[in-house]
């Protein structure tokens, strides 16, 4: 069977039970409510600024999921890492580079300094450029929106497959207070605290603090300290000022600092194989972790109606600096970068031929972000936006690489694996504009363009064994001296630009039959901004484009009834130009390089909440997805065809089912239980170099929470259990240095069992 062919099964499917859904879930619902408590059933709605204006999620034209502070409690979501156990389409992951996002296929095989995301990922309404900055400002959140598919037109750069929102908590014109603590296994200790403040008629403040504090899961057999851990504390201020009844200030500043051993990879013959501790075991290293980061952002957002027209202005300076030694933890033979049989590539390297892998990465990240927008302030026939953006990323850093001797593993002879010494500017800016035409009561059309110009540059050098080899001479320090451990080296010119202009659109039709019922059809693309190949040449492909995905979507979001929301999408993506990053080899050297795949995704997917008495929830999904490369040749030393694989990270069926239960007790608190439940088919993750796919098989994933509530609501507990089953899946996978050491592989993992207490007060 084709794609092709799989495509329209598929969709005839989703029709089918779309219809279905539509047609019997009400009728359970309606069964199970009596009509006295009918009014008491309805689905609570959220209110998303998905398209730069507020809206009612089930009105707004876009594929999307979104959960206010009081779903992602319940929910026990803690961590943006959390998000892919509730909404579909979307698997997180995370390594040495920080969090990489995927949704329906789409995220980034670049992580490093000079690459762009595939997902946006914004704050508040700023755009968070590297991935090592993500999720440290999930804390006192308001709500989380997660769009699926591009939003190149309101979005611009890094939104190819879509964008995530997280929206904190604004100061209000009412004194409150609450605190919350939580202790669970690994030594988890999280806390959470926050006060507001309204100073005056005109002025609130509110100051909100949190503090992760947990054991790392992976444990190495040496018994030294176990990775993946998390230490970090934030502290949140914000001050709302009303300059008069029309026009209003928010200022926010947000300090914090991260520590501990920091994220490394699994062994991967462990995580596919293994389960609970055996997953968990990996090899020891003398050099172990040590993280030492801070980060200082202030931001402002300004809002005014001027008559018909509202402004609004976002920016932010946003500071981020690293240090950070960490190290691998997979089998030492297979870290070494020599003369071993089968190595691959056959290059001579410098270095012993089993050895540990050390990093020490210092970087400092300065950003820069505005954005300027009008729209019209009172809904009528013509709702529209527009705007303009400008965004500049400066990034200063070292990621020197290091490989010390098993037998004697010092930092005296410790040998230079690589080492980027460079600063990237990233810098883009952009006008847009959309609107929405109402011709009738009923059906309405959109239309939004974006003219963005992008440019990234590198200043800087590259000190890489195999550049070395001709003189065999050590490279030198800043200060000319042989460069030793842990000092920078200097090695050859490794300078980059690329500049580029790109025109994203989006276009629709919709038919809202009534107020719960809404019908959309669009055309839309996205874009991830082009840049330049490591120890490229304009003979190898210096440089490379933008991407270019067009997708097409259909979708329904209603309420058969008033206990029951049921949003369902069709779409497909015609990838033309999805940038795949990986090692090539020009003769003997290798290329750190980019290059373009043509692709297309296509799927369907379905969300729904039920409310089937006052006290009975059942919400779920199910995503159905199919991918596959058109055109793309990967490897390392070879062009071998991969026309027709899958895409990584596109399982072909994901469920999520939850059911919860509120218990009234005659004192007038309450308890909730709640389950709920994940099922993934299996799913492909590539080793481009060696050009062979690995298969991370099907599983499941439990979760359940009780939530205790006090009768004034100012008292809460809250029991939970995370993935009950207590495995981890592979998320990415990492080629060995050396050719079949199957202990040399690494995979970036899932979190396993999770559990504790969480008690939280209010006044």
């Amino acid at each position: 069977m084709t794609y092709r062919h799989r495509a329209l099964t598929l969709a005839s499917t989703a029709i089918c039970a779309t219809l279905a859904m539509a047609s019997t879930t009400p009728a359970f619902a309606d069964a199970a409510a009596s009509a006295s408590a009918a009014a008491d059933n309805t689905v609570q709605e959220v209110v998303v600024t998905a398209e730069k204006k507020s809206e009612l999620a089930s009105r707004t034209p876009v594929a999307l999921s979104a959960f206010n502070g009081d779903m992602l409690k319940t929910a026990g979501v803690v961590s943006i890492s959390d998000i892919q156990n509730i909404a579909p389409g979307v698997t997180m992951g995370r390594d040495g580079f920080g969090v990489n996002i995927n949704i329906r296929g789409v995220t980034s095989t670049d992580n490093t300094s000079k690459g762009d995301q595939g997902i946006a990922f914004n704050v508040d309404g700023i755009p968070i450029g590297r991935p090592i900055e993500e999720g440290l400002s999930f804390f006192d959140v308001d709500r989380v929106e997660v769009l699926r598919g591009p939003q190149g037109t309101l979005y611009g750069k890094s939104s190819t497959g879509g964008a995530i929102n997280v929206i904190t908590n604004k100061p209000k014109s009412q004194f409150a207070a609450s605190g919350d603590f939580e202790y669970g296994n690994y030594n988890a200790r999280r806390a959470d605290a926050v006060i507001n403040l309204p100073v005056n008629d005109q002025l609130a403040i509110r100051i909100a603090g949190n503090s992760n504090d947990r054991d790392g899961y992976l444990k190495p057999t040496d018994g030294s300290t176990p990775r993946n851990d998390q230490h970090d504390q934030t502290a949140r201020i914000s001050a709302l000022y009303k300059l008069m009844p029309s026009a209003s200030l928010l200022l926010t500043y947000t300090t914090g600092a991260v520590g501990g051993v920091g994220q490394t990879q699994a062994v991967w013959n462990r995580v596919i194989s293994g389960s609970g501790a055996s997953q968990r075991s990996v090899y020891g290293n003398p050099f172990g972790g040590h993280i030492n980061d801070r980060f200082d952002n202030l931001n402002a957002e300004f809002n005014a109606d001027l008559g018909f027209v509202h402004m609004t202005y976002d920016g932010a300076r946003l500071l981020y600096t690293a240090h950070d030694r960490t190290s691998g933890n997979t089998d030492p033979y297979g870290n070494g970068a020599a003369n071993e049989p089968g190595f691959f590539p056959p290059v001579a390297f410098p270095g012993p031929a089993a050895s540990y892998a050390w990093r020490d990465y210092r970087g400092r990240f300065a950003t820069d972000s505005h954005e300027v927008r009008f729209s019209n302030a009172e809904k009528g026939r013509l709702d529209w936006v527009i705007g303009a953006n400008w965004y500049k990323e400066q990034i200063h850093e070292s990621d020197h690489n290091w490989n010390a001797p098993y037998a004697d593993p010092t930092l005296a002879k410790s040998v230079n694996g690589i080492d980027p010494l460079n600063t990237t500017t990233h810098e883009t800016s952009g006008v847009f504009g959309q609107a929405t035409l109402h011709l009738t009561d009923v059906w309405s059309v959109i239309g939004g363009l974006r003219d963005a110009h992008d440019e990234v540059t590198r200043v800087g050098t590259f000190a890489a064994p195999w550049q070395q080899m001709p003189s065999g001479k050590p490279w030198l320090d800043p200060n000319g001296n042989p460069c030793q451990a842990p000092n920078d080296c200097v090695g050859t010119p490794n300078n980059g630009h690329e500049a580029a202009s790109k025109v994203t659109y989006r276009v629709g039709l919709n038919a809202q039959l009534n107020p719960s019922t809404l019908f959309y059809a669009s055309v839309a693309t996205g874009y991830k901004a082009g840049g330049f190949n490591d120890f490229a040449t304009a003979a190898n492909g210096a440089t490379y484009a933008p991407e270019a995905m067009t997708a097409y979507e259909a979708g329904y979001k209603g309420s058969p009834m008033a206990n029951v929301r049921l949003t369902s999408a069709l779409f497909y993506y015609d990838y033309s130009s999805d940038q795949i990053s990986s090692l090539i080899f020009v003769g003997p050297s290798p290329v750190l390089a980019t290059r373009s795949a043509a692709t297309e995704i296509y799927g369907w997917e379905n969300e729904f909440t039920a409310k089937l008495s006052p006290v009975d929830v059942v919400d779920g999904s199910l995503a159905l997805e199919g991918s596959q490369y058109k055109k793309f040749l990967t490897g390392g030393l070879a062009n071998v065809d991969w026309s027709g694989k899958s895409l990584d990270k596109t399982p072909a069926a994901v469920l999520h089912l939850g059911y919860s239960h509120t218990f009234d007790f005659a004192d007038g608190s309450t308890l909730q239980l709640r389950v709920g439940t994940k099922y993934s088919t299996s799913y492909k993750l590539s080793d481009f170099v060696a050009a062979i796919q690995y298969e991370q098989k099907a599983y499941s994933r439990t979760d359940l929470t009780a939530n205790w509530t006090s009768s004034n609501g100012k008292v809460t507990v809250q029991g939970y259990i995370h993935n009950i089953e207590d495995k981890m899946q592979a998320e990415s996978y990492g080629a060995p240095s050396v050719a079949g050491v199957v202990n040399g592989a690494s995979a970036a993992v899932s979190e396993p069992r999770m559990m504790g207490v969480r008690v939280g007060l209010k006044y």
